[in-house]
């Protein structure tokens, strides 16, 4: 019993331990970012210096640049406590995917559920200079260290996605008015971050409710509606944010639309190989799904997960703003968000077949965890070894990626 609580004490030193390097470098990064200060690798270029000047200004459109607003004219502070800002939305937002996956597998470990929070916090796409050029663009990227609106949207989407996951089997049984004030209120908040979230997430969850619709012949049509309506409510805000960012006339196509329609137009942009980046990018959850694709059937979150996923994908190839904001991809921020998803999906769903196939080997009483795998189930063996690899070179690629940018080299590399 004492052995175990020391292991349990040292596994929690070094989880905080993570927390505070993770920290000290993020601060250091997003400081001299905020800065634009000459680092060995170039000037620290990022969209904090615009996100932090439009929000003293009291021009930012996000509830991220309102926070600036009030570090800046109420608690009279600069650019270091904005840093720190940053830090609490991005690790706030790492120790709620650890609560998410605690949800999602109880039985897994919660150590090591915790440790994975880290890893979906560091993983890049696989980088492949012979096929594309770029680790980030022409990539499709869950981690963002450059962009604050972003981040605060990330941190803001977790809390929907906590709540909905005990809402979604429940509601049929159990349902109130609070249940739409809270849903209300939760999608409002993302939609103050950025209003990228939203329009992936919100189709697929009408189309899962859709579907429990049909099932029960419509028996809770009036409780479906009152969800529907909560999401309604929530876009109200989205009006807001449109009047700012696509101002009369932005629009250079003569169409007066501020979005257009294209195949990939963004991806072929700036992507050698646009169907390799897409694999590059989502290798790893795309080997999980593939080994778990029953789970679609049976498990409701994890087909919502890959319908938000497939929604986003469908919403970065086909759709792109007009204007002079044409060439930036801001529609892809919906996408990015969707591949920290469905990593962070993937990865409690991997923990949980590495941990059936370790109860399995314990229990036949074998030695050598390999050999018994590959001679009782080798689909299953090189599933988890090729899973492990990926996933290994998705976090080296992530790991390598931030030391760069912490040495200055551009985001864009």
């Amino acid at each position: 019993m004492e052995n175990n609580g020391k292991k349990e004490w040292m596994i929690n030193a070094f989880i905080a331990l993570l927390y505070l390097v993770s920290a000290f470098a993020l601060y250091k990064l997003h400081v001299r970012e905020l800065l634009w200060y000459p680092g060995p690798l170039g000037f620290y270029e990022s969209d904090l210096p615009a996100h932090f000047n439009e929000g003293a200004a009291g021009t930012g459109y996000s509830l991220v640049e309102i926070g600036y607003w009030f570090i800046v004219h109420k608690l009279h502070m600069g650019f270091r406590a904005a840093a720190v800002f940053i830090i609490f939305l991005t690790l706030g937002t790492t120790y709620l995917t650890y609560r998410l996956m605690r949800k999602l597998k109880p039985d897994v470990n919660k150590y090591a559920l915790h440790l994975l929070s880290f890893v979906c916090l560091y993983v890049m796409p696989i980088y492949l200079p012979m096929l594309n050029k770029y680790r980030y663009l022409g990539l499709q990227c869950g981690t963002v260290w450059h962009n604050t609106t972003y981040t605060g949207m990330r941190f803001a989407a977790m809390f929907v996605l906590i709540w909905y996951y005990g809402f979604q089997d429940r509601y049929m049984e159990r349902f109130s008015w609070k249940d739409i004030v809270i849903l209300t209120v939760l999608l409002s908040f993302v939609n103050m971050m950025k209003p990228n979230f939203i329009v992936c997430f919100a189709p697929a969850m009408a189309l899962i409710i859709l579907g429990d619709c049909f099932k029960t012949k419509g028996k809770y049509f009036g409780r479906q509606c009152l969800i529907a309506l909560a999401v309604i409510l929530s876009l109200v805000i989205l009006v807001y944010e449109v009047v700012l960012l696509f101002p009369s006339g932005s629009s250079s196509d003569g169409s007066g639309l501020p979005i257009g329609f294209s195949l990939a137009y963004v991806l072929r942009l700036r992507a050698d190989h646009p169907v390799i980046s897409l694999l590059q990018s989502a290798a790893f959850p795309l080997i999980v799904l593939a080994a778990n694709f029953r789970d679609l059937k049976e498990n409701r979150f994890f087909r919502l997960t890959w319908l938000t996923w497939l929604i986003g994908l469908c919403e970065f190839l086909f759709i792109h703003e007009n204007g002079y904001r044409k060439q930036d991809g801001n529609l892809s921020w919906g996408y990015s968000f969707c591949i920290y998803y469905v990593f962070l999906v993937s990865l409690a769903w991997f923990a949980k077949n590495i941990k059936d196939a370790f109860t399995e080997y314990r229990s036949s009483g074998q030695k050598g965890f390999v050999s018994w795998l590959w001679n009782s189930d080798r689909k299953r063996c090189v599933y988890l070894l090729a899973a492990s690899v990926i996933l290994t070179w998705h976090l080296i690629c992530g790991i390598h990626y931030f030391i760069l940018l912490c040495l200055g080299a551009s985001y864009t590399i």
